[in-house]
């Protein structure tokens, strides 16, 4: 598993020797962000709130449950990880005005009883009919995890309690990603149940732990003296790699409903003795299922978008530090992984190297966002840069936690995990595989604005189809190995089709919108002002009015400070989006005229 890999490649004794890690000053003064939780303050500054979407958890609990001693409970967890309580806002900068760049408080306190109440929701479901309950209960927990978080007020965790009946509960945990990530969840619910169990009051402290403060502070010491040389090899990896993957998925038949869902899912298995052969596919060194299933994903990925190549984001992160094993907080960033199917190779020949492709980019990790600023890539509004299509593999085991699933929430409670959904996706396809000893269950998330569900399921489908033929034969160059690519559009009949579709590798309308716009004339004082103020905050002096704001090094952080400084010099909010539809001076200016006309006119 590529989480692993990474947390055992990175596993090391602090700066200078020590076995512990420091510890970050408490007196009362903001902390630094972790790399992590700043590519998803900015991410959010940039898209609003929940563009990042919630970490969640959810538990079946059968039997008498107690909302007093829950209650109880989740506060003596909120006690022994301070981050989740924390309070994020932007920083001061030299001249007095707000940055961008976030900080963290930690509380001084414990949460008190009240306080704790309010991060709790009881939604009561006996009114429905029995048999209803269930799918009622499913749909209200995408609802509750949809609810947005506000970082700056400190409730960053909230805990649903979904009430089938009285003897029948389920729960559902969601955390801000700032405050937590998967295992972090893990490690909540099992802390959950233990202090359910024991008793609040009773409730042994355990071991000391780091807070993530103490990993944020030492985490961006260390970062400083890799990032140059890591951010190299980035723009010689990413050189020349095409701007957009456009997989060849049916579109719906009709327009989306608005207000409805706006992701979907489709699922389908592969079988324990299909990922087995896979991996035995590897040679001498056995291939992780990690390795075999992405391999199988690129593939179809490149087919779908008729390309002889695919870039794929997957996740990287872990604690890299023995003592943050049970510390709450973000320790997972997104890589981007990309792979050439040149030389139509065998499945053997591919899996390898995606797995040295694996191995490099772990080993050359930098944060996304530092990533994305350093390759400066087209960008487009509502186009996820570098990547579009994300690999995510999950075990069994992390569905599960060892105290609530284990060793239990005490006498007559029983506990199982209950799957499911958030929705919402900044990619354009998602990949979850979920795998354990009875094979693996691939989850595809869509925007079910942009694919039709039947093109979804398919293309899963397809998925797994194609795994069992590599399994079959690994040897076999892929382009022999074909499925029924039902997840296509339907031919257009002749009559109706368009003169020109631009092909893959020249990306489509989406990337090139910003060119497409119409350029209205802005006044020239208008665009000297918008040049002037872009060279200041990127501190690149001479910018002209054709330049582009990104192939000239701007990123998120630019694009939150030009738009709040853009606001202080003419009067008028600028939404973040709008950078990547008019990403010049002269554009930007015409598009920032047109905005200052509505303001005042409108």
């Amino acid at each position: 598993m590529a989480l692993r890999l990474l947390a055992a490649r990175r596993r090391t004794t602090a700066p200078g020797g020590s076995t512990g890690l420091p510890r970050a000053p408490r007196d009362g003064r903001p902390l630094v962000c972790s790399a992590e939780q700043r590519r998803i303050w900015l991410a959010e500054l940039v898209a609003g709130p929940g563009a990042v979407p919630p970490v969640t958890a959810g538990l079946a609990l059968d039997g008498p449950l107690d909302p007093d001693r829950l209650t109880a409970a989740l506060a003596a967890v909120l006690g022994r990880h301070p981050v989740l309580r924390a309070r994020f806002a932007a920083r001061t900068g030299p001249d007095g005005r707000p940055d961008a760049e976030p900080w963290q408080t930690l509380p001084a306190d414990p949460p008190t009883a009240a306080e704790t109440a309010t991060l709790v929701e009881t939604l009561d479901l006996t009114p429905f009919p029995e048999p209803e309950r269930e799918d009622i209960a499913r749909g209200m927990a995408v609802s509750a995890a949809g609810q947005p978080f506000d970082p700056t007020t400190g409730r960053l965790v909230r805990l649903t309690v979904l009430r089938l009946a009285g003897d029948r509960h389920r729960l559902l945990l969601a955390c801000h990603h700032l405050v937590a990530d998967g295992a972090s969840v893990a490690v909540l619910l099992d802390g959950l149940a233990t202090a359910y169990r024991a008793g609040p009051h009773t409730v042994p402290p355990g071991p000391e732990i780091p807070d993530y403060a103490d990993y944020a502070q030492w985490s961006r010491d260390r970062l400083e003296r890799v990032l140059p040389d890591r951010l190299a090899y980035w723009r010689h990896q990413l050189a020349g790699a095409p701007p957009r993957l456009l997989p060849d998925l049916a579109p719906p038949a009709r327009p989306v409903r608005a207000g409805g869902r706006s992701t979907a899912t489709a699922v389908a298995r592969v079988d324990a003795a299909t990922l087995e052969a896979l991996r035995g596919a590897g040679g001498g060194v056995p291939l992780t299922a990690h390795t075999a299933l992405l391999t199988g994903y690129l593939m179809l990925l490149a087919r779908a978008a008729r390309t002889a190549e695919a870039t794929v984001g997957v996740v990287s992160g872990g604690r890299p530090h023995p003592e943050l094993a049970t510390t709450v907080g973000c320790f997972t960033d997104l890589l981007p992984l990309r792979v050439k199917l040149h030389g139509d190779p065998d499945f053997r020949t591919l899996a390898h190297r995606v797995r040295d492709a694996l191995a490099a980019a772990l080993t050359h990790a930098a944060p996304f966002d530092r990533i994305v600023s350093a390759v400066a890539p087209r960008r487009a509004r509502g186009v996820h840069p570098l990547f579009q299509a994300l690999f995510v593999e999950r075990e069994e085991g992390a569905r599960a936690t060892t105290g609530a699933a284990g060793s239990g929430w005490g006498p007559g409670l029983a506990s199982r995990p209950w799957g499911q959904e958030v929705d919402g996706t900044a990619y354009d396809l998602t990949l979850a595989a979920t795998t354990g000893p009875g094979g693996a269950e691939l989850v595809l998330t869509y925007p079910r604005d942009r694919f039709a569900p039947g093109a979804a399921g398919a293309f899963t489908a397809e998925l797994a189809d194609l795994l069992s033929l590599l399994a079959e034969d690994p040897d076999a160059p892929v382009s022999r190995l074909r499925t029924p690519e039902a997840w296509r559009p339907a031919p257009a009949p002749d009559d109706a089709r368009p003169e020109h579709r631009p092909t893959p590798s020249s990306d489509t309308a989406a990337v090139d919108a910003a060119d497409a716009l119409p350029q209205a004339p802005a006044a020239g004082s208008v665009t000297d002002a918008v040049c002037a103020l872009w060279a200041e905050v990127l501190g690149r002096p001479g910018i002209g009015p054709d330049d582009d704001l990104f192939a000239l090094g701007g990123d998120s952080l630019a694009v939150v400070r030009i738009a709040a400084r853009t606001e202080d010099r003419f009067g008028v909010p600028v939404p973040a989006g709008l950078f990547f539809e008019t990403p010049t001076p002269a554009a930007f200016s015409a598009a920032l005229a047109r905005l200052v006309e509505e303001h005042h006119h409108g």
